[in-house]
């Protein structure tokens, strides 16, 4: 199963349209966020990024101690 189904984490999929339309193999276009299809700050474990992961880090089973 896929990370997105498992924690019932809202997904994006754009379609990309222009000169840098096609898929691209390997650096920083290649990795968006799952939720909001940004490529910046990306936790490439996760592929979110970092301001979608606060956000859905209790869903996916993180917890914050003292």
């Amino acid at each position: 199963m896929s990370f997105e189904v498992l924690f019932d984490i809202p997904v994006k999929k754009n379609e990309r349209s222009g000169p840098h339309s096609h898929r691209m193999p390997f650096g920083k276009g290649s990795r968006s966020c799952v939720s909001c299809y940004t490529f910046r700050g990306i936790i490439r474990k996760l592929m979110m990024c970092r301001r979608c992961f606060r956000e859905y880090a209790g869903d996916i089973g993180f917890k914050i101690y003292d």
